[in-house]
């Protein structure tokens, strides 16, 4: 027998996770970095948070919206 759950949806705002993300991993100024040098703290935060809401909440769908490019209230 299968149990039916449900279903609910996690909306998320991309930019301003991504944008939190970089800037709490880097608060106490380490930059992880690549080989190459490129810093990777708001690809790490980003997931790192995104997949704890996942977990926490367990929706059925996700949907990650991104700011379109151009200025924003951000800047």
């Amino acid at each position: 027998m299968t149990q039916r759950k449900e279903q609910s949806i996690m909306l998320v705002d991309g930019m301003a996770l991504l944008f939190r993300a970089y800037y709490a991993t880097a608060a106490n100024g380490y930059i992880r970095r690549t080989k190459a040098g490129v810093p990777t703290n708001a690809i790490y935060g980003f997931i790192r948070y995104f997949w704890d809401a996942v977990q926490t909440y367990n929706p059925t769908h996700v949907v990650c919206c991104w700011d379109m490019g151009g200025t924003t209230f951000r800047g």
